[in-house]
């Protein structure tokens, strides 16, 4: 197929246009929402979602402007608008999680176990003030809805079964309710395992992993507006293999509990309450040779030909909560209130060559981060067709690194710590710190008519540095005996983090346009994003504020520039087909150096046709991405340039009565060999460069509901 036609035909479809009545304001262009298991008698929504995603990173990707960066099977990195990592906000049923592996083999996404979620929700920018400090990039909402599964009293709930055969071997799911007047609970249980995939060329790719999800949410309603809701669930990953790293991960396990109280108290004060509690609990160990061979010492050591064995403990403790008000005076709706994120991380690289762990460095040296937060947001109707929306946020951010003192290691006076390695690189330390950071939104829509809508926003929004880029301490000591080219290689390995670093300050500025009738829905949005003191991940060169030149992983702040476009639409060719596009484009320049910023998505989309009839749905889909030359060739995270492709999936679904469904389909039905261009270097096969996406994948999906 030829990719540099792609585009085009996108753009041709989304240059269509017609007239209808007016319809209601709404902001499809900075907003959408996929619902994770849409119901089987509503096979139009399946042509949005794909079952087959291995976690909740790659699910994100099937929304118009998200990317990803692959490290294995599991573990897949959303990006949002050239933005990813702690620059965006991701909340698993109003919870946040922060992995527990430094090198980010779990990011927050990877923890959302799908299938037991009815939707996600994902608000592209600065949308709103309300869900945590930062967000500069997007914030993605995966959402339980128990409650209104709830309103069928009784048992029901749902049993499926899906297979593969190219990565996931098999997941089972059972998803149970049972309620009535008082109240309900729900049972979740989900059994996953995923082989090793093969690429278009026909290469195994190690990403295989195993994983167990259970949960239950308890709620009690005592009135119509009132409810109670308690959830646990529990997460274990096992034998999880990364390409993109120099280890794996043998075990891997999370823990989240949650309290909600809703209620609508009887007072014109305070139209709806919500407050909610959170605690998740991460235990990641990684290691060089318990799922793979270890590397041996060079000919220079002492233990020259033997296993030099490395294993990583940590653990990750996240707790907080909010209360949300909303009130309504006049024309004006208000929500308001307060939230709290904290987070601590510890972590340690140990020496495991006697079978004995013995510390070589601190990675996490016993790191908390500590957000308090008050907003409060309004939105104003100015009159039947205009809308204001404005709010103001303040965070006060306290953080501390307990070992940082604390010295460990074969070095000589008792070891190294924490602070020697900021010293070295930064001339500073890791003493307790504290920010006051403002954020603002301004933002207007209009409907013009015609079934056209308008909106212009303006906001402001801070991002503190999180555990890694503010205190990471990857030291390794260099061995005098070792050759210069083995001592380089040393300290080119090495990885801190800067405890002086400042807060991002992004400054952004989006405009949008949509047209919707009932057979044509267009979307139009431009955005531009000035950031002060970007956290930039570079190489030590000696630059201003940075004391050593070899090419160590280190932090500093840099100012970029970050804009780009998104288009949609969506064409009803009959009452039963639909003709969709979508194109998304950002370019991000480090303004301070000159220079593209690492990891960059380039120009990508999607061009789909869906047939859906009242029992059964095809579809096919192309995904496709043009060829990546803008990059940052100072990057270590870069992994060089990368060529476009497209790729065809085949899609279709069938219920064949009132309890059993069926869905099935072949993703890269060419078998295309690709990557996308922010994933991993493959570390294990030299001739695959990055860790390349699954080729020809045949899946099915069977699904019981009663």
């Amino acid at each position: 197929m030829n990719n540099k036609l792609l585009p085009v035909i996108s753009i041709s479809l989304l240059a269509l246009a017609s007239v209808a009545p007016a319809e209601e304001l709404e902001s499809i262009f900075v907003l959408d929402t996929l619902d994770i298991n849409p119901n089987a008698s509503e096979p139009e929504s399946y042509n949005r979602v794909s079952p087959s995603s291995s976690d909740g990173g790659e699910f994100l990707t099937q929304i118009n402007g998200v990317s990803m960066s692959r490290f294995g099977g599991r573990g897949l990195e959303p990006i949002i608008r050239g933005q990813s990592q702690t620059r965006l906000n991701i909340l698993l049923d109003g919870a946040y999680i922060h992995g527990g592996c430094p090198n980010r083999m779990d990011p927050p996404a990877s923890w959302a176990a799908l299938d037991t979620y009815e939707n996600v929700t994902v608000l592209k920018g600065v949308q709103s003030l309300i869900y945590g400090a930062g967000g500069t990039g997007g914030t993605v909402l995966f959402e339980r809805d128990t409650r209104d599964l709830a309103q069928d009293k009784g048992v029901h709930g749902r049993i499926s079964a899906l297979g593969s055969d190219n990565a996931i071997e098999h997941d089972v799911l059972a998803d149970i309710v049972g309620s009535n007047n008082k109240g309900y609970i729900r049972n979740i249980g989900e059994l996953k395992k995923a082989q090793n995939y093969e690429d278009g060329d026909g290469r195994e790719v190690r990403s295989s992993y195993d994983h167990k999800q259970a949960g239950i949410i308890v709620g009690l309603t005592p009135k119509e507006d009132r409810l109670y809701e308690f959830s646990y669930e529990n997460n274990s990953f096992s034998d999880a293999l990364y390409p993109g790293a120099g280890m794996d991960s043998p075990t891997e396990d999370g823990d989240i509990f949650r309290l909600r109280y809703l209620d609508k108290p009887a007072t014109d004060k305070v139209d709806s309450i919500k407050a909610e509690a959170y605690l998740s609990d991460v235990d990641h160990v990684m290691n060089n040779f318990s799922l793979r061979n270890p590397p041996k010492y060079m000919a220079w050591h002492p233990k020259a030909g033997q296993d030099m064995k490395r294993e990583t403990p940590t653990t990750s403790l996240t707790s907080g909560g909010r209360i949300v008000l909303n009130s309504s005076r006049n024309k004006t709706k208000w929500e308001y209130g307060v939230d709290l994120q904290r987070n601590h991380r510890d972590a340690e690289l140990n020496n495991l060559d006697s079978g004995k762990a013995v510390p070589i460095t601190l990675m996490w040296p016993d790191i908390t981060i500590q957000q308090l937060g008050l907003f409060a947001e309004a939105s104003a109707a100015l009159s039947s067709k205009k809308k204001l929306t404005y709010g103001l946020r303040i965070d006060q951010v306290d953080v501390s690194a307990d070992k940082a003192d604390k010295k460990v290691g074969m070095m000589p006076a008792g070891g190294h710590s924490a602070n020697q390695s900021y010293a070295e690189y930064y001339g500073a330390k890791a003493d307790d710190k504290d920010e006051t950071n403002l954020g603002a939104l301004l933002r207007y829509e209009q409907k013009l008519g015609k079934g056209l809508s308008f909106f212009s926003g303006l906001s402001r929004s801070v991002r503190t540095a999180d555990a890694t880029e503010r205190g990471m301490n990857k030291w390794l000591p260099v061995p005098g005996i070792a050759p210069p080219a083995a001592q380089n290689t040393t300290l080119k390995n090495r990885w801190i983090g800067n405890p002086d670093i400042k807060p991002e300050k992004h400054h952004q500025f989006d405009v949008g346009l949509s047209k919707n009738t009932d057979k044509l829905n267009l979307s139009a949005v431009l955005f531009y994003d000035k950031v002060n003191d970007y956290i930039l991940r570079d190489a030590a060169r000696g630059q201003a504020g940075i004391l050593k030149s070899d090419g160590a992983d280190i932090y500093r702040n840099v100012d970029a520039d970050l804009y780009g476009l998104e288009l949609e639409g969506k064409i009803a060719l009959t009452k039963k087909l639909d003709l969709t596009s979508s194109l998304a484009f950002v370019r991000a320049t480090n303004t301070t150096d000159d220079r593209p910023i690492a990891q960059t998505p380039p120009l990508n989309g999607k061009l789909q046709l869906d047939y859906s009839a009242a029992k059964w749905g095809l579809g096919a889909r192309v995904n496709f991405a043009e060829r990546q030359d803008r990059i940052d060739t100072l990057s270590k995270q870069e992994v060089g340039e990368t060529a476009g492709h497209g790729a065809l999936d085949l899609y279709g679904n069938y219920r064949i009565n009132n309890t059993f469904s069926l869905r099935a389909g072949i993703d890269n039905i060419f078998d295309k060999t690709y990557a996308e261009h922010a994933s991993r270097s493959n570390l294990l096969d030299i001739q695959a460069i990055k860790v390349n996406e699954p080729g020809r994948t045949a899946w099915l999906k069977i699904t019981a509901e009663f």
